[in-house]
């Protein structure tokens, strides 16, 4: 009875650490996978060239602004035509049943962004690609009224007008993933952004081995994303490396 009771008790606790195994390993990858997908939807909806990623030591984050809509324009000031503050587009929506709307609340139109420095330049300026929107619809739903008057650097061969808030960034620390939000343009990004709001994405992560890289964009496609996060726990590792391509282009 006594030997029996050992190798009844060794094959109980035996099964007993498999099944915690198992159970361990479910929930890194259910948490992995959360984090992965979240950051994949959001960046696919990233604004063109708005990408941008800095570290130091201790943090590393990626940064892009999500588009909230988009709209073609048939007549925007562009350089050297003088200065307005109106740009006439077709009538848009926000999604498929509510129409877009802004009294003052915050969104900036861009027009034919090609770097990172143009989208997180003052919107406040005379020139440049991105401005603060005043009002839409003005006095019609075919006129966005700008704050001030200014002048576009360059016209969007598609006339392609993006409607931006403000950035995101999911910054690595230490063994954790947060998402920064509703926060303020800025030109040097910051690691990690010192206001608004943060959550937290994912933990157990093993900062040394995961990682933002951005590829640029290039003649045969748009820019990626490659990203590398390395998830442990008690000497199990999850590893997701996967590329997210940017669909839109300026």
């Amino acid at each position: 009875l006594g030997v029996m009771s050992v190798g009844i008790a060794g094959f109980i606790n035996l099964s007993t650490q498999t099944y915690l195994n198992v159970t361990e390993r479910d929930e890194l990858l259910a948490n992995a996978r959360f984090s992965v997908e979240r950051l994949n939807r959001e960046v696919r909806n990233a604004l063109p060239n708005s990408m941008r990623e800095a570290s130091n030591v201790t943090t590393h984050c990626l940064e892009f602004v999500p588009i909230t809509t988009s709209t073609v324009y048939t007549q925007v000031a562009v350089a050297p035509e003088p200065v307005a503050n109106t740009i006439d587009v077709i009538p848009f929506k926000i999604s498929d049943t509510v129409d877009y709307n802004c009294n003052d609340c915050g969104d900036v139109v861009i027009v034919y962004p090609l770097n990172a420095a143009e989208v997180y330049q003052v919107h406040s300026d005379t020139a440049g690609k991105a401005f603060e929107i005043e009002n839409y619809p003005a006095t019609n739903n075919s006129e966005i009224e700008l704050k001030q008057t200014a002048v576009f650097t360059e016209d969007s061969p598609t006339h392609r007008a993006y409607i931006i808030n403000s950035p995101i960034s999911y910054c690595l620390n230490g063994s954790t993933l947060k998402r920064y939000a509703g926060y303020g343009f800025s030109a040097v990004q910051s690691l990690p952004p010192s206001s608004g709001s943060n959550s937290l994405m994912a933990e157990e992560l093993d900062f040394a081995s995961s990682s933002f890289t951005i590829v640029d964009a290039s003649l045969r496609r748009n820019a990626m994303v490659q990203i590398t996060l390395n998830f442990t726990r008690d000497g199990e590792q999850v590893v997701f490396d996967n590329a997210i391509h940017i669909n839109n282009i300026p």
